[in-house]
């Protein structure tokens, strides 16, 4: 078996919408991936797979991905052309729960036409592999991809070892949800947003401008983008999309009393 180094990295794409707003937050938190990162890599240490990502991806937006891997060059690249929009292995992926195994017929078989994604590809060698896959809660689309490894193709196809890597994406997954949802729940009780943010900051996830807030609420549009920009500064987000987009993952936005 080869010697092999492993060595890890965390990519995830930038989201650009409407106004070219860049949110970042799509499970990015650098301690947890970390944390995650570590338990992949004990796991998969001990198996003869050479290459493997962990995919999170948000399926109502797929711009929404992150990706944990052994293999960074290719994945900066995977995720700098957003090619999870047109991989054969995603698309078939989002109908299906079963595992499989794929290779240059999957182009095929999909009735796709070449995608710049299988291209791309070939340059690194990656022309099979097998994908397991599971659909949580949060209306995500996570997927365990392992490919290009000594004497893969034979020892993938035992159902013990299916079983076996099905059951490390489950674990993988679950700890990962557990940990973001401390996260999320420390995040929260750590920012206070006044009533006053809160009226602001419920009408503008409405999709409200901020002269229609400051009829609604009976303060002039000044006030709006002083409360406005508290909340910003209080998220630590990058400007107001990317905060109500934040505070509405993170259950901060209520409903008005006076509604």
């Amino acid at each position: 078996m080869l010697e092999i180094s492993l060595i890890w990295d965390v990519y995830s794409v930038e989201i650009i919408q409407g106004d070219k707003e860049v949110a970042d937050n799509f499970f990015k938190n650098e301690e947890i991936n970390k944390n995650i990162k570590n338990f992949l890599e004990k796991e998969l240490l001990e198996t003869q797979y050479l290459r493997f990502g962990y995919f999170i991806i948000n399926k109502k937006n797929l711009n929404d991905i992150s990706i944990i891997n052994n293999h960074p060059e290719w994945f900066k690249l995977y995720t700098k052309f957003n090619h999870q929009m047109v991989d054969p292995v995603v698309i078939k992926s989002l109908t299906r729960v079963e595992d499989f195994s794929w290779d240059e017929e999957i182009v095929i078989l999909s009735k796709l036409a070449l995608p710049r994604v299988m291209l791309h590809a070939k340059k690194y060698d990656i022309n099979s592999g097998h994908t397991f896959i599971l659909h949580d809660h949060k209306n995500n689309l996570v997927l365990l991809s392992v490919f290009d490894a000594s004497g893969y193709q034979k020892e993938i196809t035992a159902d013990k070892d299916r079983e076996k890597m099905s059951l490390l994406l489950i674990r993988a997954h679950q700890k990962m949800l557990n940990l973001y949802n401390t996260f999320e729940g420390d995040v929260k009780t750590s920012i206070s947003i006044t009533s006053k943010e809160n009226r602001v900051l419920y009408w503008a996830s409405k999709g409200k401008t901020y002269k229609e807030i400051a009829l609604i609420v009976g303060v002039q549009e000044r006030t709006v983008k002083f409360h406005m920009g508290n909340i910003v500064r209080k998220l630590e987000a990058v400007n107001a999309k990317h905060a109500i987009r934040l505070a509405s993952e993170l259950k901060l936005v209520r409903v008005p009393d006076c509604l």
